[in-house]
């Protein structure tokens, strides 16, 4: 398995293996245990809250579903769950081009726009999925990727009262600040 490789399958379909917009929290500990938790996106509201399984970072709203995605590929490797085991990482050289991506995302049939070019960064958005890529193009001959992410996935969330009733326990629990 390659990083650009798992980066195509992001781009084109909007998963990371089960991870995608839209998929339950219960799920996704079904299939990799619990998450890291990085915390709560507002200091005075449980929900939107951060979580991450290696370089995958995932915001989830109160109903439990994942609300966005972004890879943080701007590290020379990509840490990703695996698949075959609860808790257990993959690491694999992150080092993507611009050039690998176009190539890949070409070889899957995937259309992308470019975003606007903004001083030392270029980008792309891929559809229908759109998932937006992020390249520093001024680190080098050749623009390096630097982030992969998805925006707000737009849903009616339950209200707080349907969420206390449905998660009882307060799943996941929230870890205690250090």
């Amino acid at each position: 398995m390659q990083a650009f490789e798992v980066l195509t399958e992001f781009g084109s379909t909007g998963r990371v293996g089960p991870l995608h917009r839209g998929a339950a929290l219960r799920e996704l500990v079904a299939v990799y245990g619990m998450p890291w938790d990085i915390g709560r996106i507002d200091k005075s509201d449980r929900w939107p809250h951060l979580y991450s399984y290696g370089d995958i970072e995932f915001v989830v709203c109160r109903c439990r579903l994942v609300a966005s995605i972004s890879v943080q590929t701007w590290r020379r490797t990509l840490e990703l769950p695996d698949p075959l085991g609860p808790g257990r990482f993959v690491t694999l050289p992150a080092r993507v081009t611009y050039r690998q991506l176009l190539d890949a995302l070409a070889a899957v049939h995937c259309q992308w726009e470019p975003l606007r070019p903004i001083e030392g960064q270029c980008g792309l958005r891929t559809l229908p999925q759109r998932i937006e890529f992020t390249f520093v193009s001024d680190d080098g001959p050749e623009p390096l990727l630097d982030n992969a992410g998805s925006w707000w996935h737009a849903h009616d969330c339950i209200s707080l009262s349907a969420a206390a009733a449905a998660f009882p326990e307060d799943f996941p629990p929230e870890q205690a600040d250090a």
